[in-house]
């Protein structure tokens, strides 16, 4: 039999080596290097093998999509994907020789599509490529609810060149937003910005940004989104088995110095209120990587303003929510709230499914009802 005090001298060696771990990798974690790794992980290029001039090699029809790279100023280069809708697809498979035997249509017929067309800005994840197939099925989405489908890989992502980083992820989402407004004359009202999870808080920084230019996109959409990336990292799990800050609960004030050391941030949060424009909110419960709380931290954010200080009575405040939010129980899939902002900057829907975890929400049958609702809103 191990005696006891031995089993007592173990556990501590193994707690002291554990605690040294952990104390390392929050060191580690301080780096700017590391922290861009953990947070982009723009690493993960799946798929691995992807030709992205040749979509049809991922899912997509020939010809339908058109490969190309835009310029920054900062010199770098973004590899963009422009998705024509079924409609214009289908008639240029009509026209002259038909479906391209290599490459996609020629560029006029992706114009063409961006005059007669509204579009969809998308913004992805993390980790993986516009190639991705679950990226690849919210375009084929879009292209059936005859959207244009924009897509770009940020910087340091696929083959776009350079190091990523807040303020260069929100400088290439500029550029695609300038390429389609300057560019190709694409108005801004038949633009409606989409993303998903790190995709949301790119989504909502542009959709700030524009409105200091006093610009509005038609709608923005955002799934499974964060508030702030300081507050995700509070319950986040790399590859969801990794605690990252969770362990620094019990000790607040070493939380705090450490989320003052984050050089990424995207404070949707803090900038959602400033967007005009309508705003769609969609989450699962059942979200293993972003908790769905996140969403409805966003939703009251944007819903507190319009209702009665906290310092009123409860029944106040209840009677006046009642008077603007609408909430419907949609069968077993989730609710759906509803209300509107007021001042001409449209209406909020919020959405939120029992199921749907982190990639399948977006394209979940009624989510898809909801995008549809938003993007054909008039």
């Amino acid at each position: 039999m191990v005696p006891f005090s031995n089993t007592i001298k173990r556990a501590h060696t193994i707690l002291f080596c554990v605690g040294g771990a952990y104390a390392a990798f929050l060191v580690a974690l301080s780096l700017p290097a590391v922290q861009r790794s953990l947070v982009f992980l723009h690493q993960i290029r799946y798929p691995w093998t992807a030709e992205f001039d040749a979509p049809e090699t991922l899912g997509f029809a020939p010809g339908k999509v058109r490969n190309f790279y835009l310029d920054t100023q900062d010199d770098c280069k973004l590899g963009t994907w422009h998705v024509l809708p079924n409609s214009a697809y289908d008639k240029a498979s009509k026209l002259g020789t038909g479906v391209p035997i290599e490459g996609p249509f020629a560029e006029s017929v992706f114009d063409a599509a961006l005059r007669d067309y509204p579009t969809v800005l998308y913004f992805h994840g993390n980790a993986a490529t516009r190639g991705a197939p679950n990226r690849v099925r919210v375009a084929r989405h879009m292209s059936d609810e005859e959207h244009n489908f924009i897509i770009v890989d940020y910087r340091g992502f696929a083959d776009s060149t350079g190091t990523p980083s807040e303020e260069g992820l929100l400088t290439d989402a500029r550029r695609v937003w300038d390429y389609l407004t300057l560019e190709k004359s694409v108005p801004a009202s038949r633009i409606t910005i989409m993303g998903q999870s790190l995709g949301t808080g790119v989504s909502a920084g542009l959709a700030g940004r524009l409105a200091k230019d006093n610009l509005s996109p038609k709608g923005l959409i955002l799934v499974a989104p964060f508030s702030s990336v300081g507050a995700l990292l509070e319950t986040y799990k790399l590859f969801n088995t990794i605690p990252i800050l969770s362990p620094l609960k019990s000790i607040p004030w070493m939380m705090k110095a450490f989320l003052n050391l984050l050089h990424t941030k995207f404070d949707t949060k803090g900038v959602i209120h400033t967007i005009t424009c309508p705003i769609l909110i969609l989450h699962a419960q059942d979200d293993p990587v972003i908790p769905h709380l996140h969403s409805s931290a966003l939703a009251h954010h944007l819903l507190d303003p319009l209702l009665p200080s906290l310092e009123e009575e409860a029944e106040v405040r209840a009677l006046a929510r009642a008077s603007i939010v609408t909430e419907a129980q949609v069968g077993r899939w989730g609710v759906v709230t509803r209300f509107e902002r007021g001042k001409g900057v449209g209406a909020v829907v919020w959405a939120e499914a029992v199921r749907g975890e982190h990639n399948d929400i977006g394209t979940s049958e009624y989510s898809l009802k909801l995008i549809s609702e938003q993007l054909h809103t008039v």
